[in-house]
């Protein structure tokens, strides 16, 4: 099962609704059920599977909601005027790193399930965004445009590189040294690998793998389309990601071994469907009553 976000076009605005993809990704296609309805937009599964943290701008602004699948749950953990968002839980379920804009640009924090206030994580006074725990819970991977902060004025118009840094904010290592646009970074299960997202060109983006410190480079999808938004399956043995390789204008589901064969569409839909979560192996069972 993946979960993943669809987004239409409705009176001129976007709505996001909340699915699961149930079935075997085997088969041909597979029917997506709907869970919230609402303006939702990036989410993330609990290390037990038993939930769902997501952003929504059901409030006015971007804030954060994990959502208990069994009893139906909501609440929310962000409460400010700003725009939280792109929730990540920690490996051990107790914390959540995500994106926030309250510093007056974007940065990462930290905050902790059992209560307090968030913690930030990167001070840079620039683009710190799409954060990913290391499988030990010992580092954070991201993007940041640190080294470029005025972006109008970089090479190629933007610039987003990758990097670690502990939870605590310290000891942070640049990853990738293209100048390029590198973006949705995540470690694979054993941690040495990492997964991220390539721009090539105005309308190429791709999926590529490298080793744990930046070497190896690897293009999986090597397509003209837009490749992105890509995640391991729970044993790193698969990549599910999006593409409008089909029409140039839907973004549709696709799965493909880690090392970029065997690659198959999920679904044909006509939405654009982006975000995607590959859910923990105990999300099944929690899941059952829905399915």
């Amino acid at each position: 099962m993946i979960a993943m976000i669809s987004f239409q076009n409705t009176a001129s605005r976007i709505i996001a609704s909340l699915f699961i993809l149930a079935n075997s990704i085997a088969a041909q296609t597979v029917e997506p059920r709907k869970l919230i309805g609402t303006i939702n937009e990036e989410s993330s599964w609990s290390a037990d599977g038993k939930t769902i943290a997501f952003d929504s701008i059901r409030s006015g602004k971007l804030n954060m909601y994990p959502w208990r699948i069994d009893t139906c749950e909501l609440k929310r953990i962000t409460t400010t005027e700003a725009n939280d968002f792109t929730p990540e839980w920690s490996p051990a379920g107790k914390e959540i790193a995500f994106v926030s804009d309250r510093t007056g640009h974007n940065e990462i924090f930290i905050i902790d399930l059992t209560g307090g206030m968030p913690r930030q994580v990167t001070k840079n006074n620039s683009d710190a965004i799409h954060p990913h725990w290391s499988p030990d819970g010992r580092q954070i991977i991201y993007c940041s445009a640190r080294d470029n902060p005025n972006q109008a004025s970089a090479p190629e118009g933007e610039v987003y590189e990758i990097y670690t840094i502990k939870p605590v904010g310290t000891d942070v290592k640049q990853i990738t040294h293209d100048k390029g646009i590198n973006t949705y970074p995540s470690f694979s299960p054993e941690g040495g690998q990492i997964l991220f997202r390539k721009v090539l060109g105005e309308k190429n983006s791709e999926v590529f793998v490298m080793n744990g410190d930046g070497s190896s480079m690897r293009n999986l999808t090597n397509d003209p389309a837009f490749d992105g938004w890509p995640r391991w399956s729970p044993d790193g043995k698969r990549i599910v990601f999006g593409s409008n390789r089909e029409n140039k204008t839907d973004y549709e589901i696709y799965v493909m071994n880690a090392d970029g064969n065997s690659m198959q569409r999920l679904r044909k839909s006509g939405q654009q469907r982006n975000q995607k979560v590959w859910p923990t192996k105990h999300a099944k069972a929690c899941l059952s009553r829905f399915l």
